[in-house]
């Protein structure tokens, strides 16, 4: 054992690992999550992990079961309809819900069950919904119903002004910051008599899934019994007020405790808490408040009985069976019994200590850390953990990172680094806009102004004007152990702590690039010669070697001249469609031949470039490049789809006109050639890879110590990187440094590096990618400069005006290269 594992065992031993429990935290991932070996899994705030126990359990259980349709007499059926009454007692069981005052109903998922609050909702035009800015979106929407009804929606920030949790249930402490209120001209207004009761709804989580700040559940009693005392003057504390919990996150290592709070609907997500079933969710619903929803709809399960040809309905009288339309879950209902008996097995309370002292460490060692000029390393959201108890935090870290010099990370590095080095954590804003705006500082107009700037969830705008537009996320799961926390604290010191002697890791220049005069660069550059010459005719496909080929404005000649396409008109790659790089091509000049040959046809297939083309041209957009196109006859098409499996056209590169090709920082497009008429390429018309240069990379590989650890031996070839021409005889990285080479009497003009992403780790011969995350992770290591990975360049030829189809030139093997 390590000295830092002591000191931590030292410091939280008794709250770790499940000392008391039948397996502690080391048996149970070397026994019920042996996939996890190589794997740092630190999302469990998405999604938590199944054991291998758990998931024999439940299909001996449905193998060795007769479970019917609960919707009938028979004995399947009664044997379902027992397991589902089991399970729902198993759920108030877990949240400590008498069934006299809860009744269990469940959903589809927390999200289906947030939906029926909302549109069964007793809405009126003298209605409240009030949330807390820190809501998951499937909280916020309920907005949508309270608006449409009339009623008004507001936001607010709940404070406790203490700075350690709600320590007075008189209310006292708290502090209700209130947002303009929102009601919307023209919505459809429910009929209702003048003496009707005013009901509104409070909506707020247990646990913020952004930040992980726990929301006491205090807090229901004091909107339910004394709404004034935090709402103080605002006009819509009349009525009676009902409380929704959102407990989907929180319930994972805290779940709420219904037999002291009255909250009317609490929201349960399974696979939160045990991973399995996904899709599988639950309300658990105060039976008062149950009364007072109001069902419009009715289905197969919610009837009692019903006249098919006149206005005659009559609904259940159960509560769960008035809600729950259509024929239930019931395999998954029947799973969830061996979720449970693993967390009772562990129980809930030393989960919760377990996952609490992760997290706190974590947190505590993020904090410390600190770039060699002093500057801090990381900013983590939520309340301030050096000021309240780590039970009022949940075991979720949110940060963002910053270098030396102040400027902020972008998350999207982070997660691909992450990636690259096994670690699973999850960034952006997580469905919490509220409380993503708010703890990272981002105003209505920044957030505007990012929207305008085209960004929207999932994409890959992290930083927009100079600010983070989300957030990085780590959580913690109850299978979650040192090790884990550990790996991804060594993941961020390497990756992005600037050490003493080192310029700024994580966004420096990389090592080994050549900083030469021009006479010394002449002189080095003397024996460097082309290599080789490869033409992609289809994007994504594989490739042919030539010793001499003809240029064209657009590049090398029918380069990337033509694609794959969906029907539903999407741009097919290997990205997506690995079986394309099994596609072999190559082109007859002399006969105007396309031939194409797949392990997966028979027989070869040849195109004649010209005459074989369809009459149709079409008009796509392709990364802000307008290209008219042409297609072939449906036996072409045909065997493409049988080629890679899947439904497509081919499509040839007829004419091609720039629009607004941006460079990386802008947000039109990728392609830094704007002067040119491109071909189907991602960025510009030639791509130059080094032979040094893959080799000093090999070098690096072999000397890797995670490589030789795992006894693996990579090697890589140039063709990797999918180059069309590949050199020899430069110094490694040499490259890096020209702006302007000739070839021959050919001059092109540099683009600047070849940002790579994970298609680097694709093995061309097999549509494999390596398990190692190679080459792709030591690239990262030494060729990375903010965020972005750099190997090769991309080159731009620049052609002679006037010259006739007859006189175009070609570049050919074996000819010098010189920077000019």
């Amino acid at each position: 054992m390590d000295r830092e594992k002591e000191e931590f065992l030292k410091e939280f031993g008794e709250d770790y690992g499940y000392p008391n429990a039948p397996k502690n935290i080391d048996e149970i991932r070397a026994s019920e999550f042996k996939r996890l070996d190589g794997v740092v899994y630190l999302d469990h705030a998405g999604a938590t992990l199944y054991s291998e126990t758990q998931m024999e359990a439940i299909f001996k259980n449905l193998t060795s079961n007769v479970y019917g349709n609960p919707h009938s007499q028979s004995d399947s059926s009664l044997a379902t309809s027992e397991v589902v009454r089991a399970a729902r007692q198993q759920v108030l069981d877990y949240c400590n819900a008498s069934p006299e005052d809860y009744k269990c109903i469940f959903t589809s998922g927390a999200t289906a069950a947030l939906k029926l609050v909302g549109e069964a909702f007793p809405w009126s035009r003298e209605s409240c919904f009030m949330y807390t800015i820190e809501n998951h979106n499937s909280v916020l929407g309920i907005r949508e119903y309270a608006l449409n009804q009339g009623a008004v929606a507001c936001a607010v920030d709940v404070e406790d002004q203490q700075n350690n949790g709600l320590a007075r249930k008189d209310g006292s402490t708290i502090k209700v910051v209130q947002y303009p209120s929102q009601r919307r001209n023209g919505a459809r207004l429910q009929d209702e008599s003048p003496g009707d009761d005013v009901y509104n709804l409070f909506a707020f989580p247990s646990e913020c899934n952004f930040s992980g700040v726990k929301f006491s559940l205090d807090l229901a009693k004091i909107i339910k019994n004394d709404a004034k005392r935090v709402l103080g003057s605002s006009p819509y504390t009349k009525g009676q007020w009902m409380v929704l919990v959102d407990a989907a996150k929180g319930c994972a290592t805290t779940p709420p405790d219904l037999s002291k709070f009255p909250v009317d609907f609490l929201v349960v997500s399974f696979y939160k808490i045990f991973g399995y079933p996904s899709g599988l969710g639950a309300l658990i619903v105060r039976s008062e408040a149950a009364e007072l929803l109001k069902v419009k709809y009715f289905s197969g399960g919610t009837v009692a009985a019903c006249i098919a040809d006149i206005d005659f309905v009559r609904r259940r009288r159960g509560i769960e069976e008035s809600f729950e339309d259509g024929t239930q879950s019931f395999l998954s209902i029947a799973a969830i019994h061996y979720g449970f008996k693993i967390i009772n097995t562990l129980t809930v309370s030393a989960i919760s200590r377990h996952t609490a002292v992760l997290s706190t460490y974590l947190r505590k060692t993020l904090l410390s850390l600190r770039h060699a000029n002093g500057a801090c390393v990381c900013m983590i959201y939520g309340r301030d953990s050096t000021k309240i108890s780590s039970c009022e935090l949940g075991p979720t870290v949110t940060f963002n990172l910053k270098r030396p010099d102040g400027s902020w990370v972008g998350y999207g590095e982070v997660e691909k680094l992450a990636s690259l080095s096994g670690i699973h954590l999850r960034t952006g804003c997580f469905c919490n806009p509220g409380a993503c705006a708010k703890y990272v500082g981002l105003s209505h107009l920044d957030l505007l102004s990012n929207i305008e700037a085209g960004h929207v969830c999932w994409d890959g705008n992290d930083i927009l004007h100079g600010k983070p537009t989300g957030a990085v996320r780590i959580s913690i799961g109850y299978m979650s152990t040192y090790e884990d926390v550990k790996k991804s604290i060594s993941f961020i010191v390497n990756s992005f702590v600037s050490l003493p002697n080192q310029a700024g890791i994580g966004y420096k220049l990389w090592e080994n690039s050549v900083d030469l005069s021009t006479k010394e660069r002449y002189l080095s550059t003397l024996s460097v010669h082309l290599k080789s010459i490869t033409i992609y005719p289809i994007k994504s496909c594989g490739g042919f070697n030539v010793n001499e080929w003809p240029l064209s404005s657009s590049g090398l000649q029918h380069d990337r001249g033509w694609l794959l396409k969906s029907p539903d008109g999407e741009i097919l790659t290997q990205k997506k469609v690995r079986e394309m790089c099994l596609i072999s091509t190559f082109i007859d000049l002399a006969h105007g031949l396309l031939v194409v040959e797949s392990p997966r046809c028979n027989m070869k297939l040849q195109i004649n470039i010209e005459s074989d083309l369809s009459q149709g041209v079409k008009e796509v957009e392709i990364q802000a490049q307008r290209y008219v196109m042409q297609g072939y006859c449906n036996e072409v098409d045909l065997w493409f789809t049988n080629a890679i499996s899947r439904p497509c056209i081919l499509l040839r590169c007829y004419s091609s006109e720039s629009q607004s090709c941006m460079n990386n920082g802008g947000s039109a497009a990728t392609c830094r050639d704007v002067g040119s008429k491109l071909n189907f390429v991602n960025e510009a018309p030639f791509l130059l890879i080094s032979e040094d240069s893959v080799s000093d990379l090999n070098t690096r590989l072999c000397s890797n110590d995670r490589n030789v650890s795992h006894q693996q031996k990579i090697h890589i070839d140039p063709m990797r990187f999918r180059p069309n021409l590949v050199i020899s005889g430069a110094d490694p990285y040499a490259e890096d440094s020209w702006s302007n080479i000739s070839i021959g009497n050919k001059h092109f003009t540099s683009l600047g590096g070849c940002n790579r992403c994970q298609m680097v780790n694709l093995d061309p011969q097999t549509g494999k990618v390596h398990h190692s995350k190679e080459p792709l992770a030591t690239l990262a290591s030494y060729r990375r400069v903010k965020g972005r990975i750099f190997f090769g360049i991309l080159l731009r030829y620049e052609t002679i005006v006037g010259l006739t189809e007859e006189a175009k030139p070609w570049i050919r093997v074996g000819e010098s290269i010189h920077p000019i």
